[in-house]
This record gives structure tokens, C-alpha cells and sequence, in this order.
């Protein structure tokens, strides 16, 4: 293939801001760093916290065993793997657009201040949300706790710790994957050939077969020294929909409801919340890039828009919320159990994505999106598609 000058190629009005904003925009970044330790790392954690999930499932229920117990035990131990993982991934982070020490308080006074309310609004509940919190603070322990105001403060603390170092964790394998995969998935497009990556994308972007695409444009936003509110509100209601999909699935579902307890249940819909992630940030980061498929059309397509009509297909979420419901109600479940499991779900909901969402336009936004337009870029360079 022919080495093509950057001159040579595509390039819109933005995309020309930002190579002018980023002169070194091929330099290695302490991005590239974390995400080659990613890349070491992860695969082989996988397997060995599998290993770790099917002990604990055969060891910690005895003959009380579910597959609710299973999806308990596979997020115990897959957080548990991301608190490790966020480590690293807090001390490699380049880029902080509100730094560290000031979101740091902030979290940490917001926690003492959600532990004082659930104290003064819920006293020492023996079978409810205050008994969930105190269960972090001794390390998720389901019996012979006892309830205080001390616990239940420290345990939101706790609880905050965790999805804290959980999201550096999840985003940045997230960010690691997609910023070397993604400007591949988006140039197979330009093939318009039968091989199975072109096929797939064109499914995962829903684009009709009967157009061929000509050519994949980016005209990226350029917002590298602000922090993205836009951005961050768009992530925040993508999660709270999604997780709202999965605790439909999980509230109004008897066989959950009838096999494990509310603090189970709370800790399975927590845990699987903080990786509602890894649906959102792909189609978030589409539509700050401005990817969009060209053809003989007048108008280009972006791609963002088919990313999410294809993951949050609102007839798809409907039916199964009602069908599930007239499951409930036929097999005469408690309904004011369910409500109570909403609105504490709601709660811990909005507080989990807004720490996810933040970490990622504060910490892994500018390089999430940086990476992809430097691979995009530099394979058109090389005449690659």
C-alpha cells in the first residue's frame, strides 16, 4: 500500500483544529503504557478469576446452590479482579482535567454525607438498605452484623472506595481494547467485501447492504483542557437506562426473586452496574469522534446513531419490561418488594453512574478518543484499510 501524506486525506475543518491543537499527536503517552500492561495482563486474570468464581460457588453455598448464586459469585470475584486492575490504572492515568486531590474530598464528604441520610432516614434496619451499606464495611459479610451509625457511614465510604477503583479498572481495560481495535472496525467499512469484520460492522452500525461505503470520515470534537458536561450527562443517562433494563430483568424475575435475599440482589445489581460501561463508552465515544460512513448519498451516516438504535432498541426493552411484569404479577409476587427494590437500586444507580461517568470524561475521555483518531489516522496514513 501506498504511505499517503495527511495532506492527501479527508480531513474536516475539526479534525484540522485538533492536529493543530496536538503537533505530537503520534508521540507514546503514559496511555500507550497502561494499556500494554492491559494487554499483559488481563487475558490471563480472566481465567484465573473464572477459577476463583467456580470455587467460591461450590465452596460458599453448600447445597443452597442457584444460578443466582453463580451471577453472585462471578461479580464478586470479577470485581474483586477490577479493584486490583484500578490500582495500576488510578497511578498510570495521564490526564486529569479536575485533579485527583479535589474530586478525592469531594467523594469522600459526599459519602459521609449519603451514610449521615440513610442513618437519620432508615435507623438500624435489620433487613434492608442500611444493612447492605453495613455489610461493605465488613467486607460484604450477610449476617451477624450489627447495625450503627458508624457502620453505616463507613460503609458508603467503603462502597465508594470500591466503585471508584472498579471504574478505573473496568475503563481502562474498556479504553485499552477499543483504542486499538476501534479504527479497524471503523476502516473495514470502506471495504464493502464479504470478510466476517466488514459483515459485523456493518450489523453493529445498522448500516442497510445496499449502500457501499465509499469512505469513514472522524470530525471530532476538540475539547482536550475542559471538562465535557455534555458528555458526561449523555453517559450518565445511558447508564441509569441500561441499568434500569438489567434490574428489570433481575426485580421482576421469580426465579431470582423467589431463590436470593435483598442483599444479594442488591450486591448482584451493584456490582453488574459498574459494567454497564462497557455498552455505553462505545457508543459515547462514536459521537464525540463524529464518525460517519460517506457513500453516494448526499448526506454521510453516523455511525453513532446506529450503534445505539442497535443496543437500546426501544420495542426490544419494552416488551421484555412487560412481559416480565405479567410474569410477576401472575406468579403473585410481592409487589411492594419489587418498588422497595427499584427505589434502592435508583439510589445506588444514580450515585454509581455518576463516579463512572465522571472518571471517564475526567480521566480516559482525551486519550480514549486521542488513541482512536492517532490509529484511525495513521493507518489511512499507511494506505491500510
Amino acid at each position: 500500500m501506498r504511505r499517503k501524506p495527511l495532506g492527501e486525506l479527508h480531513i474536516t475543518p475539526k479534525l484540522r483544529q485538533w492536529l493543530q491543537l496536538n503537533p505530537h499527536w503520534d508521540a507514546e503517552t503514559r496511555q500507550d503504557k497502561l494499556d500494554r500492561f492491559i494487554f499483559r495482563v488481563f487475558p490471563a486474570s480472566v481465567i484465573i478469576f473464572a477459577l476463583i468464581t467456580v470455587i467460591l460457588f461450590f465452596t460458599a453455598w453448600g447445597n443452597h446452590t442457584s444460578f443466582g448464586h453463580f451471577l453472585y459469585s462471578a461479580c464478586v470475584s470479577y470485581t474483586a479482579l477490577f479493584i486490583i486492575l484500578g490500582i495500576p490504572a488510578f497511578i498510570l492515568s495521564e490526564h486529569n482535567v479536575i485533579k485527583s486531590r479535589y474530586t478525592a474530598a469531594v467523594l469522600f464528604l459526599g459519602a459521609v454525607v449519603l451514610g449521615l441520610l440513610f442513618w437519620f432516614l432508615l435507623g438500624p434496619e435489620t433487613n434492608g438498605l442500611n444493612r447492605f451499606i453495613s455489610g461493605f464495611y465488613w467486607f460484604i459479610s450477610r449476617s451477624g452484623l450489627e447495625i450503627t451509625l458508624y457502620s453505616t457511614v463507613l460503609g458508603v465510604v467503603v462502597l465508594m472506595v470500591v466503585c471508584v477503583l472498579v471504574s478505573y479498572g473496568v475503563l481502562a481495560v474498556l479504553v485499552a481494547y477499543f483504542r486499538e481495535n476501534y479504527h479497524r472496525i471503523l476502516l473495514s467499512l470502506e471495504k464493502n467485501d464479504d470478510s466476517k469484520l466488514c459483515r459485523t460492522s456493518r450489523k453493529y452500525f445498522l448500516i442497510p447492504s445496499i449502500i457501499d461505503v465509499t469512505e469513514v470520515t472522524l470530525d471530532p470534537e476538540v475539547d482536550d483542557n475542559v471538562f465535557q458536561k455534555n458528555v458526561f450527562w449523555r453517559m450518565l443517562a445511558y447508564e441509569i437506562v441500561a441499568g434500569l433494563i438489567i434490574a428489570s430483568y433481575l426485580f421482576l424475575n421469580p426465579v431470582f426473586l423467589q431463590t436470593i435475599n435483598y442483599g444479594e440482589m442488591m450486591v448482584i445489581i451493584m456490582l453488574l452496574s459498574l459494567f454497564i460501561s462497557t455498552l455505553v463508552v462505545p457508543v459515547s465515544i462514536l459521537r464525540s469522534l463524529g464518525a460517519a460512513a460517506h457513500s453516494a448519498g448526499n448526506r454521510p451516516y453516523p455511525l453513532w446513531q446506529g450503534m445505539k438504535n442497535k443496543l437500546f432498541h426501544p420495542a426490544f426493552y419494552v416488551g421484555l419490561f412487560l412481559t416480565l411484569m405479567w410474569i410477576s404479577l401472575y406468579t403473585q409476587m410481592d409487589g411492594l418488594r419489587i418498588v422497595t427494590h427499584y427505589v434502592g437500586y435508583l439510589i445506588f444507580m444514580g450515585m454509581l453512574g455518576a463516579i463512572v461517568s465522571f472518571t471517564y470524561v475526567n480521566v480516559f475521555y482525551v486519550p480514549f478518543k486521542n488513541g482512536i483518531i492517532r490509529n484511525f489516522y495513521q493507518r489511512k496514513k499507511d494506505g491500510k484499510k
